[in-house]
């Protein structure tokens, strides 16, 4: 059975998104198509159904938000047929290497193959629109989401996926993400493009509860470090259930890392 995928149009965003399957787990990834101009290239294993409808709607720019493989895929076919990838400064090193991926996530998004890319500008023109490009560290050091002022488009990456997490992947940090989630909350938007729940109106609405929802549970946190309970002891009062893709990854995606970077 092919991938599921499927595309479309809202507000004049074109929206390309497929599913990448393990077993009975499944995860929508998001492509945003900006006049001539793409945000994130999906995920290798999701290869076939991106060129079905890529092959002929070639972007003239790929604007990456962060080097995860999910995110990156097929930047390095695009990159061959000619297409300008542009990605954070500090990823243009690591993009010219493949990584060696974990089986699970091999499994899932496939390989994240070499390419070369170009450092973003401050501001991506495109056709009819400018993409502002905000510095949004948290879920990766140097995450950054694009910003279209004019119509109040914010397109995240990785930075949301959800108001109340509970688990975070290894390099994530919330203490960063909080203030990130600040700035954010400072900016002229109303409308979240997120890489994996699809376009979610009222944005700064849910901004500000996932910012509640992490300074609550930092209280927490503090105040139990306080009656001396260790990281360890804290997770598992916190978070007794662990989903199994915390078994699956080893660890790679944990409640533990959210436990230990609130301070």
């Amino acid at each position: 059975m092919g991938a599921k995928w499927g595309c479309g149009e809202f507000e004049g965003v074109t929206i390309w998104w497929g599913e990448a399957r393990l077993l009975t787990y499944g995860l929508k990834v998001y492509v945003y198509g900006v006049d001539e101009v793409l945000i994130d290239a999906a995920s290798w294993s999701l290869r076939r159904p991106f060129w079905r409808f890529f092959d002929k709607r070639l972007p003239k720019k790929v604007l990456l938000t962060h080097l995860h493989e999910d995110h990156c895929g097929n930047a390095g076919e695009l990159a061959k047929r000619g297409v300008q990838i542009l990605a954070p400064e500090s990823a243009i090193k690591e993009a010219r290497v493949e990584p060696r991926l974990p089986l699970y996530r091999r499994l899932i998004w496939g390989r994240r193959p070499a390419f070369e890319a170009a450092p973003l500008p401050g501001i991506v023109n495109t056709e009819r629109h400018a993409l502002r490009v905000v510095p949004v560290p948290g879920h990766t050091a140097g995450d950054v989401a694009f910003l279209e002022e004019k119509e109040g488009w914010l397109f995240t990456g990785d930075f949301f996926l959800t108001a109340k997490p509970r688990l975070i992947f290894r390099d994530e940090d919330l203490s960063v993400t909080i203030s990130s989630i600040e700035d954010i909350l400072r900016l002229p938007f109303r409308l979240i493009l997120d890489a994996h729940e699809g376009p979610l109106q009222d944005g700064p609405a849910l901004f500000q509860k996932k910012r509640d929802y992490l300074l609550e549970l930092r209280d927490r946190v503090e105040a139990l470090r306080k009656e001396g309970l260790s990281d360890i002891e804290i997770d598992r009062r916190l978070f007794p259930k662990k989903p199994l893709i915390t078994r699956v990854s080893k660890g790679e995606w944990s409640s533990l890392h959210m436990v230990k970077t609130l301070r």
